[in-house]
């Protein structure tokens, strides 16, 4: 049996931060750590030369109405084009393929760094210019 040869010298590691085009490859169903449902999904980058088909997870976890946090779930299913308006069913199967923008920074946790989806807006969409103190112009 001859030896394995496996180059490790970018696996686990982040992309770097910036904006990128991405499409949900997978999206699952589940609970959050504080017991609301949730959606597992995997972002997989397109259109980028260095980083095509790198992926990592992104939650979209669905906050009672009236605590914080309750909008980013409409936020991005907004943005990938399903229901998000009013009472509907939510079926996490209907994301899979969809394409949006994203901002993608880097955190850390337990000593890892993982990527994390910082702003999001429709694909085709650029993000608004703003100035030094953060205000759209």
């Amino acid at each position: 049996m001859s030896p394995i040869k496996y180059d490790s010298t970018n696996v686990g590691k982040p992309i770097p931060e910036g904006e990128y085009c991405f499409k949900i490859g997978d999206a699952k169903e589940g609970v959050s750590k504080n017991g609301n449902p949730m959606v597992e999904t995997t972002l997989v980058v397109i259109e980028h030369p260095q980083h095509e088909g790198k992926s990592f997870r992104h939650w979209v976890v669905f906050i009672p109405p009236g605590m914080p946090g309750d909008k980013m779930n409409v936020h991005f299913r907004k943005v990938i084009g399903v229901p998000y308006e009013g009472d509907v069913e939510v079926d996490p199967t209907a994301w899979v393929g969809k394409k949006l923008r994203v901002t993608v920074g880097i955190e850390t946790k337990d000593g890892y760094q993982n990527n994390k989806a910082n702003k999001i807006v429709p694909y085709g969409e650029t993000f608004p210019e703003v100035d030094e103190g953060g205000t759209p112009f």
